[in-house]
């Protein structure tokens, strides 16, 4: 289907004399006498190229223009201003308001042909991208809708199952010797890693609502110490059995404005993850710092298992990221460490790797004492909000 042009001047042999130049190159034109009927013309006829004179009755071919552009905002509808002005403000003029290209009168025929068929190339690459970010859209809201219900479809039955666990856990414990303790230990196994593909789950559905904006975090001054101390001490059993120490070090309690909820799930993912690659006979280590200033502190989760290799240590951060497994031993992390960091940066934080003489991996959260929110590519500055805020969380 041939494009058309939308062809505005108040001189009739110069919009003959285009109209001809555009049919004899394969064009369909429309043709408006003065600016307001080509602003008419531009909503109603759909043209997919405009050819604007400047000295135009009623509205001058500037406004025109400028009131093109707005009313196609949506797409990109290229603008030749055909003009016998030649000083550098009115060009200077036409491109503030919109003008993509400007030609001179008389116009010759081969360089129109040219510059009509450049901006119609360029806006049907711009419709071609338009197109694929739509779809793109959809994929994502289709991708969001169906994590939000696997999500919720696998979180009943799981709850179930735990509510079955946790009674048959406490029958075996009121039986006393009768039952085989492997029995009653299998059990209470089975019961943490349930509890654990329910925080996965949890996870996963946190982390589509952070990237979408739509997390509303419950924060509340909350010691951070104690976090850390309930931690180690529900995985002191499975440590045990693993031959693995873990110390808690809080010189200083410190007591900041977190979602203690988001904060303990993202601390349990490194806590969990170190306890799947620290070999038997080593050392986990949760630490508690205070920055000199005072406005910040850090939770670092140390290990003296294998280290992450230094081009890995990027990589792992990111969405669905892995580290160099053959060489470190580790494997795909998929969303554990994408949505840690997303959960620092929630609070206004950042979550970073190192590693110090006495351990080959510490991962640290360093967040505000006082909830700090970050926006991103806004260019807006960060905020600070009271510990009892609740509000809706950027990042």
């Amino acid at each position: 289907m041939p494009s058309t042009i939308l062809i505005v001047d108040d001189d009739v042999d110069a919009r003959e004399l285009l109209r001809l130049y555009l049919h004899d190159a394969g064009y369909d034109t429309v043709e408006a006498v003065d600016g307001e009927q080509a602003v008419e013309l531009a909503d109603t006829a759909a043209p997919d190229l405009v050819l604007m004179d400047v000295m135009l009755p009623r509205m001058n071919g500037f406004e025109a223009a400028r009131r093109c552009k707005q009313l196609r905002s949506g797409e990109f509808l290229p603008i030749i201003m055909v003009t016998s002005l030649r000083d550098q403000s009115s060009k200077l003029l036409g491109y503030r308001v919109g003008v993509d290209d400007f030609l001179s009168h008389p116009v010759d025929r081969i360089e129109l042909g040219v510059r009509v068929a450049g901006l119609l190339a360029l806006r049907e690459r711009h419709q071609s991208l338009m197109k694929r970010n739509e779809e793109l859209a959809e994929l994502q809201r289709f991708r969001d809708e169906m994590s939000s219900t696997v999500v919720h479809d696998l979180k009943n039955p799981l709850a179930v199952i735990l509510a079955n666990l946790a009674y048959a856990i406490e029958e075996l414990r009121q039986a006393g010797e009768i039952v085989d303790p492997d029995v009653g230990q299998s059990l209470v196994e089975s019961e943490e890693a349930g509890r654990r593909l329910l925080r996965l789950l949890t996870n996963l559905a946190d982390t589509a609502r952070i990237e979408a904006n739509r997390l509303e975090a419950a924060v509340q001054p909350a010691p951070v110490g104690r976090i850390l101390t309930q931690i180690a001490m529900q995985r002191r059993v499975l440590a045990h059995t693993r031959d693995i120490k873990i110390d808690v070090r809080v010189p200083v309690e410190v007591e900041a404005a977190l979602d203690v909820d988001l904060v303990t799930r993202a601390i349990e993912n490194i806590v969990d993850n170190a306890l799947r690659y620290t070999p038997s006979g080593g050392k986990i280590c949760m630490m508690v710092s205070r920055e000199s200033d005072g406005d910040d502190f850090g939770i670092a989760i140390a290990n003296d298992g294998p280290p992450i290799p230094l081009e890995s240590r990027h990589a792992i951060f990111e969405k669905y990221g892995q580290s160099a497994g053959k060489r470190s031993g580790r494997m795909n992390l998929g969303l554990g460490l994408y949505f840690c960091r997303l959960a620092a940066e929630a609070h206004g934080g950042t979550l970073e790797l190192s590693d110090t003489p006495e351990f080959s991996t510490v991962f640290t959260f360093r967040l505000p004492v006082t909830r700090r929110v970050r926006r991103r590519s806004t260019g807006v500055p960060e905020q600070e909000m009271p510990a009892d805020d609740s509000r809706k969380t950027n990042h």
